[in-house]
């Protein structure tokens, strides 16, 4: 028998594992590129249109305690891993059952808080288990090919919402949303199973949960990122809206929260919530680096070339939304051959290295071109371009931490790769919020598109400074 018991499951168990990953990412991106579409509609059959920005924000609060959680528990028995994940897509079904019922927009965003435990269980533990099933080079493979699943239900995600909302209502989209994880959650826990005593043989034990470290830790991410997302020109609470004492109180909570995590760390050493030995590790720290400034640089063309084109271009709303779907086309071919690369490079360097220069290409074109009377046509083929860096982005997160990462450290390395594109995406979002609040679409998208140009080049020095791993990762996936 293998060291490595997963290794040894029957291959039909391995499918049925890997297409219930693969459903849970689809079902999950269904329901994250419906959201801002669905919400609206929803606050006004319902009410709160003040109140539901926050489902979407709230819900990466937990994800914050989650992540590491999930990471140490996976690392002291990777047994756990199948059960966690499940568990968490069930509480997704819960989150779009609860949603699809719900009789206020209250109910919403309480149920929302549940959501970040979805991204948690497929981020660090779904690819994990991918890791964990297959040898190097398939599992760069078909974590490759987790890319092209991102990127499909990227591409219909949004066109399926669309037309449920227009011919059925908002509440059948939520309730087919839950059905599909539902049937992801089934089939991972009926899929690849090892026992107890197998995982604590490959496992750390001994090391107890840093439960003071977590808690802090969500402080200095929570005051952070909610303080940006009342920044100049927000609709938020005025007791929260930038410059104001509260929203000085939430930066400060956050840098206090960050010196304390640091003496935390310094103290505890590798029983930290984010373990020293982790974070002394050269390719977790730049592969978590390059996934947040790469995710930062993302989000001012994923949230705000509809609004420019809307608004700005006078563009009908289906030409608008256009321009972020077609992000996800090349993802769809060409997302296998990043992974395979990864595998057989034992490292993501030379793809993040020309993704990299693609996205930084990409977004100074756009900086130089975005005008009122620019071609949509133009446009598109620019954003079809920008799958090229979309796809190798999505491939990276995916696979680079399990192929590049050691294995004695993977999953606590993954957990805090994962956490950067929770932070990237909320810090991002909310910084180019605050920009285009305070100088308006026209002028601000030309501003986030330089902050996006100057995140992308951060993110290729941190993909340069990656490091190959000398020799095959062990088996064993700790």
């Amino acid at each position: 028998m293998s060291t490595n018991p997963f290794l040894d499951v029957p291959n039909g168990k391995k499918t049925i594992t890997l297409v219930g990953i693969y459903l849970a990412l689809i079902s999950q991106l269904f329901v994250s590129t419906g959201v801002s579409t669905l919400l609206p509609l929803a606050a006004e059959e319902i009410g709160g249109r003040t109140l539901y920005p926050l489902a979407s924000n709230i819900s990466g609060l937990i994800s914050i305690i989650a992540m590491p959680l999930y990471g140490y528990m996976a690392s002291k028995n990777p047994s756990v891993k199948r059960t966690l994940v499940s568990f968490s897509l069930l509480a997704g079904v819960v989150v779009n059952l609860v949603r699809a019922i719900a009789p206020d927009m209250m109910t919403i965003v309480a149920v929302s808080t549940l959501w970040g435990l979805v991204s948690a269980g497929i981020y660090v533990l779904g690819f994990s288990m991918i890791r964990d099933m297959y040898d190097e080079k398939k599992a760069g493979l078909f974590l490759g090919a987790s890319g092209t699943v991102m990127s499909l239900g990227m591409l219909v995600g949004p066109a399926i919402t669309g037309l449920l909302i227009d011919f059925a209502g908002w509440r059948v989209v939520c309730h087919m949303n839950w059905m599909l994880m539902f049937a992801a959650a089934v089939l991972i826990f009926f899929g690849v199973k090892i026992t107890k005593e197998e995982g604590a043989a490959m496992g750390q034990g001994g090391r107890k949960f840093d439960v003071a470290g977590c808690v802090i830790l969500m402080l200095f991410m929570g005051g952070l990122v909610l303080a940006l997302s009342f920044g100049p020109g927000s609709s938020g609470l005025p007791a929260l809206i930038f410059g104001s004492i509260g929203n000085t109180a939430l930066l400060a909570l956050s840098a206090v929260s960050l010196i304390a995590l640091f003496f935390i760390v310094r103290k505890k050493g590798d029983s930290a919530v984010l373990p020293a030995r982790v974070l002394k590790d050269r390719n977790t720290v730049c592969l978590t680096l390059y996934n947040f400034f790469a995710t930062c640089s993302s989000m001012a063309v994923m949230f705000f070339m509809p609004s420019f084109a809307r608004y700005v271009m006078q563009t009908s709303a289906t030409q608008a939304a256009l321009t972020t779907t077609m992000i996800a086309v090349l993802g769809i071919f060409i997302s296998p051959f990043f992974g395979s690369k990864i595998a057989k490079e034992k490292s993501a360097r030379g793809v993040i290295a020309v993704g990299s220069i693609v996205r930084i290409g990409v977004t100074l074109v756009l900086l130089l071109v975005l005008k009122p009377t620019t071609s949509l046509l133009a446009i598109y083929v620019l954003i079809l371009a920008a799958g090229f860096y979309n796809s190798q982005h999505s491939v990276t997160i995916s696979a680079g931490p399990q192929i590049q990462i050691a294995a004695e450290i993977r999953v606590m390395g993954n957990s805090v790769v994962q956490l950067a594109q929770t932070v990237g995406g909320a810090v991002g979002l909310a910084v180019y919020t605050s920009v285009i609040g305070a100088q308006g679409i026209e002028n601000g998208i030309r501003t986030a598109f330089i902050i996006a140009a100057v995140t992308a080049v951060a993110a290729l020095v941190m993909g340069l400074s990656l490091n190959p791993l000398k020799q095959e990762s062990a088996p064993v996936n700790n």
